[in-house]
């Protein structure tokens, strides 16, 4: 039998509101974060160029995932523009997180001397974590991005309706892809090769399930799919060379 779906947007403890998607936004950071520093030690990578980086990734997925999604809902936000600081309402768009990490991370990288590909193969199941971890906060406090009617028995029930829950199906494949990368990392890749798989890897499946989606269509596919295509050919096509 489906469950009746309930979401929790903030907690209030009396003199304070904590808003649950800004908090398990913030600990998915951090969890990145560890998971980075942990896979620098383990290599014998300086620990200070991490953080450096990670902060950076940090700041640019901010910036861009705001940016991005005030973009494609700039109707919500045209008649209150400071309402683009509320970060912790929620949304958060992946994929321009993802272009803005990569753009502040190359630049501090580039910066630095180092080799970008190296630090991207690093980080890369870290940001698979963090982002699985990000899907939490979807989940419990930005209203699971409840999808399309479904006759599945592993839909949810919202308003007497069967529908998707596409924010599980991502946390779940994200957990997955984490898995993968894991084991992946052990194998004698090409420089670049975790990175480049895992960003093809969630553009394709992403794709997938932005069907069971509501969002707004143009010209038959979501602006998500719009960019994930590009990512998934221009990524495959580099590993396809590179092999």
């Amino acid at each position: 039998m489906a469950l009746p779906y309930i979401y929790y947007p903030e907690i209030d403890l009396g003199f304070i509101k904590v808003y649950t998607f800004g908090l398990i936004v913030a600990i998915a950071f951090l969890v990145g974060l560890w998971f980075s520093l942990r896979e620098a030690k383990r290599k014998g990578i300086s620990q200070g160029i991490i953080e450096g980086l990670v902060f950076y990734i940090i700041l640019g997925s901010i910036i861009g995932s705001r940016l991005l999604h005030v973009i494609i809902f700039w109707d919500s936000y045209s008649e209150n523009l400071i309402s683009v600081l509320f970060l912790w309402e929620g949304g958060l768009t992946f994929y321009g997180g993802f272009l803005g990490a990569v753009i502040a991370s190359f630049a501090y990288l580039k910066a630095k001397g180092i080799r970008f590909w190296k630090y991207a193969d690093l980080v890369a199941p870290a940001i698979a974590l963090g982002h699985a971890v990000g899907r939490i906060a979807c989940l419990v406090g930005d209203g699971g991005h409840v999808g399309k009617l479904t006759s599945l028995p592993f839909g949810v029930v919202v308003n007497g309706e069967l529908r998707h829950l596409t924010a599980l199906y991502d946390f779940v494949n994200l957990v997955m892809l984490f898995v993968i990368l894991l084991y992946l990392r052990k194998k004698n890749f090409f420089t670049g090769f975790l990175f480049l798989f895992y960003a093809c890897f969630y553009a394709f499946t992403r794709f997938l399930t932005e069907f069971l989606r509501t969002d707004t269509s143009y010209y038959g596919l979501t602006a998500t799919q719009w960019v994930a295509i590009p990512i998934f050919l221009t990524c495959l096509a580099v590993i396809i060379k590179k092999w």
